[in-house]
């Protein structure tokens, strides 16, 4: 009920998201616990002022998302995707695996990727990133100094928000670990777009989710061979 009475309040989503973003938020509760679903308000919250940030700018170039920064039902599920299936894991085999790091994971992902293109996109010095040449704003692949700068910027609040949660402290260790691997999986996010979604092989929502599970399952991975890190 939070998330829809935030959602609507602040016009994040539109109506359609807003009760898929309810739905969601209810899910995550029940299957993870009330600290991811903290999580995943601070992640539509921060996300949001991102998007309507810099709104007149991006009015001008015809970029913004939505009439006025709101974000539909597809947005909900391919940003939430990832993290519910790994709530839903957690509630059907609770052993001691650090799920809830898992699932900040995924969320930092999405949070760097919309921080570097809400802000990125002010940029107009752009590179691809396959081949690195300059290419034009907003096109996929597409990446800048302020986009990146940004992209760490988003995916450090999230894996702060889980030091706070999780630990009660700032925990540099997580903090540092969530926070990269969020980067990381926002560049896969671009190089994806630039191999897939340009040639309209993926949609956005398909290289998001993608681009997700690849840095949940790179944590795992680290997690399950370096124990100590």
């Amino acid at each position: 009920m939070i998330l829809f009475v935030l959602s609507r309040a602040l016009n994040i989503f539109d109506l359609r998201g807003s009760i898929a973003a309810f739905i969601v938020g209810f899910f995550v509760a029940v299957l993870g616990s009330l600290q991811w679903l903290i999580l995943m308000i601070v992640f539509a919250a921060v996300s949001h002022v991102a998007t309507i940030s810099f709104m007149k700018q991006k009015k001008k170039i015809s970029m913004q998302e939505g009439k006025e920064g709101e974000r539909k039902t597809s947005n909900v599920v391919y940003a939430a995707l990832i993290g519910l299936g790994i709530a839903i894991i957690h509630f059907i085999h609770p052993v001691q695996v650090p799920y809830f790091t898992l699932f900040a994971v995924s969320f930092a992902v999405i949070a760097s990727d919309t921080f570097a293109s809400e802000i990125g996109i002010l940029d107009k010095k752009v590179f691809m990133i396959t081949t690195f040449r300059r290419t034009t704003r907003g096109i996929n692949g597409g990446i800048s100094l302020v986009g990146q700068l940004a992209a760490l910027l988003g995916s450090f609040i999230i894996s702060i928000t889980y030091s706070l949660l999780r630990h009660g402290n700032l925990d540099l260790l997580p903090i540092f670990a969530i926070g990269i691997m969020g980067f990381i999986g926002c560049q896969i996010d671009s190089v994806l777009g630039a191999a897939f979604e340009n040639r309209g092989k993926l949609t956005k929502g398909e290289v998001n989710l993608l681009a997700s599970l690849i840095a949940v399952i790179a944590t795992g991975l680290i997690i399950i061979f370096y124990p100590g890190v």
